[in-house]
């Protein structure tokens, strides 16, 4: 069985990539920090946070594991290597995933080294049904192939509007496909499920939007193939895309999440609710 706590602790880092970053000298850790190990003291509670999610990274050296290990087996055969960020200022583990490789299959890993990667949100090994499904962002892909590296730049409103609308959206497919006659469809990669998708689709709206994330309010996740049977998805959506102003005390996101299913209703269904809150007066 997942424990529960155990995964809020393991996902806090690993879902959201936080690192902290000293001041003075600059120095990267990827976990968060108190103080820095060079400047002690006198960086003390000022640390800066640093969120690598929504930045690419370098893979300086990887290798292949051809025999994973207990729950990692229905992976099969993988590459795991060390990625750079920031210049090499920090490494971190990680995965490379979209990946299918029969074990017979040889690769020249001097090819991959040294080429751009993106963090991708995925499932980190599988489990029983009623477990707590483990998740993280130390899967990559590379940045120049499918769904490629696009930078978020937040940006200001350049005037009010008196009616709601959209000012971005985002599309998430899964990269592979089954192909029947004249017929295409997606099908999710072993790692992937409704929480992902959620999350790669909401990080590519807030790129096209440039809208900055503390000032999502509320979030709607809708699908009719939720992962779990009672456990929200929406919670976990909005806590790795950062979305409302964070409770640094207790580490939670301050947004409302909301689940919804039935298909295309639900969809409908939540753009009428988002655009009754946008119209409701503020001052009545």
């Amino acid at each position: 069985m997942g424990s529960e706590p155990i995964e809020r602790r393991v996902s806090y880092i690993g879902d959201r990539l936080k690192g902290s970053r000293c001041p003075f000298c600059g120095k990267e850790y990827f976990r968060m920090r108190k103080y820095c190990g060079n400047c002690g003291r006198k960086s003390l509670g000022k640390m800066e946070d640093i969120d690598y999610f929504y930045e690419k990274g370098v893979l300086e050296n990887c290798t292949i594991v051809r025999e994973p290990t207990n729950r990692f087996t229905r992976l099969g055969s993988y590459i795991y290597g060390i990625i750079s960020f920031h210049n090499g200022k920090v490494r971190i583990p990680g995965r490379l995933t979209d990946m299918i490789l029969r074990n017979d299959e040889s690769i020249n890993l001097e090819d991959l080294e040294g080429r751009e990667v993106v963090p991708r949100f995925r499932r980190r090994y599988s489990v029983e049904k009623n477990d707590i499904i483990p998740t993280t962002s130390l899967a990559f892909t590379f940045a120049d192939e499918y769904y490629p590296y696009q930078e978020y730049k937040i940006s200001e409103p350049g005037k009010e509007y008196d009616a709601p609308g959209i000012v971005g959206y985002g599309v998430y497919v899964s990269r592979f496909r089954i192909k029947e006659g004249g017929m295409e469809r997606s099908v999710p990669f072993i790692d992937e499920d409704a929480i992902t998708a959620a999350v790669e689709a909401g990080k590519l709206a807030l790129i096209h939007s440039g809208v900055d994330h503390k000032l999502v309010d509320k979030i709607y996740v809708g699908s009719e193939s939720n992962p779990y049977a009672v456990n929200p998805i929406a919670s976990k959506v909005a806590q790795v895309l950062k979305l409302g102003e964070e409770e640094r005390a207790e580490g939670v996101q301050g947004v409302d999440a909301v689940d919804t299913e039935f298909a295309c209703k639900a969809a409908t269904s939540m753009f009428k609710d988002a655009m009754a809150l946008v119209c409701y007066p503020k001052n009545p």
